[in-house]
């Protein structure tokens, strides 16, 4: 196996095994525990309303042992370890964790019920993005964040992109006036830095991420689970700036559940309509969740030129999630999702595309699913089989006269194009539990074949396969007096198709429980870029039709960060009032940055090259804070302050300076619940100044003139009301009323007119918006 600068990658992996080598010395002294198993039941209730909570995670901590509680309330571990000191955790997001110390013998039945109280909205969620294996989110040695489904829901968010705005470090922004292709930002760095997963599996690839944080419908999402900083050590190329993972709903109850929403944007409509069911069997061991979702939106001229800042957009999703327990020990797992969109922005909405002066049209088809079988043959060995797809394909037109009337101008400017985007990958992960060790490791394939076309001759195609294998292992250890001392150690070994080598990809993080709800924790990753085709390549746009085609250089490198990362967190209880503060600071470095050069132009075609550049730094800390004063009220706040530079001045506008990124943000967020059926909320988001890049169209000049501006910093509040109607038993109904940024904070510099350089957009990304919602589920 040939490593690439392997002198550096043997020292790695020296420090590796000897990290491994001096901690397992300490694991040692733990006792094996012996591999007789018994058996573990119980209910979980609600310590205030003695009420049954469903979907309680019932776990062996430090293990991947455990249940989740049905519709009554009721759990069961059949295989569960024997011994006197069990360590047995009952979880839930918004509940504080539970914790009991038990005895199990052989062959013998333990009940144990718990008793939950609530506590911050995020505490006690399950997490398993960080280390492929699950963990309490506040326990985690690799510091996760995250966003359950009663946030999304207050949000009245209608896709992922809505879900993950107002997060601290987190950005989404609209990047284009006419298709309002958006991206999301982890500590500042461009979108393609960002993988986006679906169930732990990277089948997000580019030319979905250039408008699929808008594609998935909220119906489809549980939780979105975050982490920051490079992760190529499980998930392979892409995760530079950190991993998105959206966890998809499992059906835990018998219920059907429709929501309609109607937005408002200066009298122009935004609607969305949804539908889920789902049921479990008696016996809890087959259940399924079938949604299906419908969303359109009206164009919206903001300042009134006759071109659109939101497009028009149409939305159908349908999809499912099924599992089957043909044995006690193992589950066979099946999921699908169908989405079609077509979009459009520009001008004369009534007339054909090829008529209108601007006009960007896509039509997109996805189709994504995945095969999954998990089995736990014995209390300290589970693994799991899986096969995951998506199918992505496009048709589009970009074209129009800008400002002129000549129609073999025209001709010259329009451009119809089709992709074809599938992309398959599977593989098997295995968990082996020894001492104080729980083992990982895994294998995993992709392939991602990308054809793209134009109709214009001038323009470049594409048509490529990309491959990728990828083998990794990875040990979760825990020592010290009451297992205060955690580590994750592991590395990935990744062959792709565009590189002659194998890139090799460490990590360690740690956790150390210093006492009195005090936890420290500190971390080093790595990640790396492969050089293939990305999102921005696949965008469509430009000023006065120009179209700016950018393909990669013949020696491209790929692209690899190391991030440090290191922070205090505080977890509990003061004066009686639940309480989480956590401050961070950060540093991720690039090597062999990507950026493009001028290449040449031909008629409307410029053509870039993307290249190395020397590398990039983004510093900065991070503060986040969450106190629940009483029972109905929880104080959310956050921001981030950084500092992103590239090591040389980018060509264009003589400046080190990331483009589009603000160096302050931050979040506030208010819950108040005066009675059990009124929820009130309120959010704020605020948006510091950053440098935008702006093409302006000059009279009498063939090329624009690009300068850099300074944008305004924004500050965005949304209200929101939630009211449940008592009916009649088993039918719940909700109604939702509120405002989207009540101050109207909006870019009021737009470009104007068919020659508007469409990129040139900032800040939020809708103006102030009343809405209505009704939610019924029975």
């Amino acid at each position: 196996m040939k490593f690439k600068y392997h002198y550096k990658n043997i020292f790695k992996l020296t420090l590796f095994f000897l990290l491994i080598s001096l901690i397992s010395v300490q694991a040692a002294t733990l006792e094996t525990p012996t591999p007789l198993k018994g058996e573990i039941k119980g209910k979980v209730i609600d310590a205030s309303k003695k009420k049954a909570l469903v979907g309680v995670n019932i776990f062996v901590e430090y293990t991947t042992i455990g249940a989740a509680t049905d519709i009554k309330g009721e759990y069961h571990i059949p295989k569960a370890p024997v011994g006197d000191k069990i360590h047995l955790v009952a979880s839930i997001i918004g509940y504080k964790m539970s914790h009991k110390i038990i005895e199990v013998k052989e062959d013998e039945t333990v009940i144990i019920n718990f008793e939950l109280e609530p506590t911050i909205l995020e505490m006690g969620a399950i997490v398993v993005t960080g280390t492929g294996t699950p963990h309490i989110v506040e326990d985690m040695p690799v510091r996760t964040e995250v966003i359950p489904r009663r946030l999304i829901e207050q949000k009245q968010a209608v896709n992922l992109a809505e879900a993950l705005s107002f997060q601290t470090g987190i950005r989404v922004e609209n990047n284009c006036t006419n298709c309002n292709f958006s991206q999301v930002r982890i500590l500042g760095m461009d979108g393609k830095y960002s993988q986006i997963l679906i169930d732990g599996d990277p089948v997000v690839s580019s030319l979905a991420g250039v408008y699929g944080l808008e594609h998935f419908p909220e119906e489809m999402v549980d939780q979105i689970e975050i982490v920051k900083g490079g992760g190529s050590s499980l998930y392979g190329g892409g995760a530079v700036a950190g991993v998105i993972n959206m966890i998809t709903r499992r059906p835990l109850l018998n219920q059907v559940r429709i929501k309609y929403l109607h937005n408002s944007t200066d009298g122009k409509i935004d609607e969305h309509l949804g539908a889920v069911a789902e049921t479990v069997n008696e016996k809890g061991t087959s259940g399924a969740y079938v949604f299906g979702s419908f969303r359109k939106r009206n164009p919206y001229d903001h300042n009134n030129d006759g071109f659109s800042e939101l497009g028009e957009l149409r939305n159908e999703s349908v999809g499912f999630k099924w599992y089957y327990k043909p044995i006690q020990s193992g589950e066979l797992l099946t999921s699908f999702h169908r989405i079609h969109e077509e979009r459009r922005g520009g001008n004369k909405f009534d007339k054909p595309v090829h008529e209108a002066e601007i006009a960007e049209w896509l039509e997109h088809w996805r189709s994504g699913g995945t095969v999954r079988w998990n089995q736990r043959p014995s209390v300290f060995f589970d693994y799991r089989f899986y096969y995951s797809f998506s199918i992505e394909n496009r048709k589009s037109y970009f074209g129009g006269l800008g400002g002129n009337t000549d129609q073999d101008q025209l001709d010259a400017l329009a451009f119809y194009g089709k992709t074809e985007n599938p992309l398959h990958l599977g593989g098997m992960q295995a968990n082996y539990q020894y001492r104080g060790h729980l083992l990982t490791a895994g294998l995993q394939y992709s392939r991602d074949k990308l054809n793209d076309e134009t109709s214009a001759e001038t323009a470049y195609h594409i048509d490529e396969v990309y491959t990728n294998t990828g083998i990794f292992l990875q040990d979760n250890l825990h020592f010290g007096s009451d297992e205060q001392v955690e580590f994750v150690v592991g590395t990935r070994m990744d062959k792709h198709s565009e590189l002659k080598d194998w890139v090799f990809s460490p990590r360690i993080n740690g956790k150390f429980q210093i006492g009195g709800g005090f936890t420290l924790r500190a971390a080093f990753t790595t990640g790396f870029k492969p050089p293939q085709t990305y999102d921005e390549d696949l965008h469509l746009g430009g000023i006065e039709g120009d179209q700016r085609i950018i393909r990669n250089s013949p020696d491209l490198k790929e692209e690899t960060s190391n991030s440090f990362s290191g922070g205090i967190e505080f977890q509990g209880y003061v004066n009686n009032m639940a309480m989480m503060a956590s401050f961070t600071v950060f540093q991720t470095t690039l090597k062999d940055a990507f950026t493009e050069e001028f290449v040449s132009k031909q008629g409307v075609i410029e053509r870039w090259e993307r290249v190395n550049s020397d590398g990039a730094e983004v510093k900065g800390i991070e503060f986040d804070l969450g106190i629940r004063p009483v029972s109905s009220l929880e104080v959310r706040a956050g921001f981030t302050y950084k500092k992103s530079e590239y090591d040389s001045p980018l060509e264009d506008f003589n400046t080190k300076n990331f483009l589009r990124t603000p160096d302050f943000y931050g979040n506030f967020r208010l819950s108040f619940n005066p009675t059990s059926n009124l929820n009130c909320y309120i959010n704020a988001d605020y948006t510091g100044k950053a440098d935008v890049p702006h093409e302006i169209a000059v009279e009498g000049q063939e090329d624009p003139e690009l300068i850099l501006e300074k944008s305004d910093s924004f500050s965005q509040i949304d209200l929101g009301l939630s009211y449940s109607l008592p009916l009649n038993s088993g039918v719940d109904t909700k109604i939702n009323l509120g405002i989207k940024n009540v101050t109207n904070a909006y870019q009021d510099d737009l470009d104007v007119g068919p020659d508007r350089d469409p990129a040139y957009v900032y800040g939020p990304i809708r103006p102030r918006t009343i809405y209505f919602g009704l939610e019924t589920a029975f």
